[in-house]
């Protein structure tokens, strides 16, 4: 028997690379879970590993997976992304998350593309929040919660800049105006 539902092909994780430090040295030998859960979908986990290297420097390759799931009528499609230490030489350092955050549609996120390509982590950093601002969707604003002990100051000023002109003007202003270098050149190619 066919599917009535045409099988896509859904961008699970963009690829990941970074550096991880240690009261500002490289970590060698850090161990790092990534895992995703396709919402509605899969029922575990899915994992993989990555071990750093000398300098402190790790990747994880992208991740794509196929589903009728997109396709089926009032589909939502929501991937929980996590990256964080699985094992270290400290112990009180595991478990610590280096990316945690829910991506929708079907496409890379850009700015998650932008952010997971200089995932450089400081193993003593707090975990903070920080909310990516995006117009890429048809009905308006939409905001992403990313929690990391990861800084990107530039990326931080930019979405500082585009909520307080959310709540004063009720509005963002085009992505140049905030020197953001993450253009869309199409935005409903993202809004699936």
């Amino acid at each position: 028997m066919f599917s009535l539902f045409k099988t896509v092909t859904i961008e699970v994780f963009p690829a990941v690379s970074g550096r991880i430090t240690y009261h500002g040295k490289p970590s060698e030998g850090v161990k790092l879970r990534r895992l995703y859960i396709l919402a509605d979908v899969m029922d575990e986990e899915a994992r993989d590993y990555a071990i750093t290297d000398a300098d402190g420097r790790f990747s994880f390759p992208a991740l794509t997976m196929n589903s009728d799931y997109p396709s089926k009528p009032f589909a939502y499609t929501r991937v929980f992304q996590v990256i964080l230490v699985e094992d270290a030489p400290v112990p009180e350092l595991r478990e610590l998350r280096l990316w945690h955050a829910w991506s929708r549609g079907t496409k890379h996120n850009r700015y998650y593309m932008e952010m997971l390509g200089e995932l450089n982590c400081e193993l003593t950093s707090s975990e903070e929040g920080l909310t990516v601002y995006s117009t890429e969707y048809p009905d308006g604003a939409v905001n992403y919660g990313i929690y990391s002990i990861c800084r990107w100051p530039k990326r931080a000023a930019i979405e500082a800049q585009k909520a307080k002109d959310l709540e004063e003007f009720e509005i963002m202003k085009s992505p140049q105006h905030y020197g953001d270098p993450i253009i869309f050149d199409n935005p409903k190619t993202y809004a699936q």
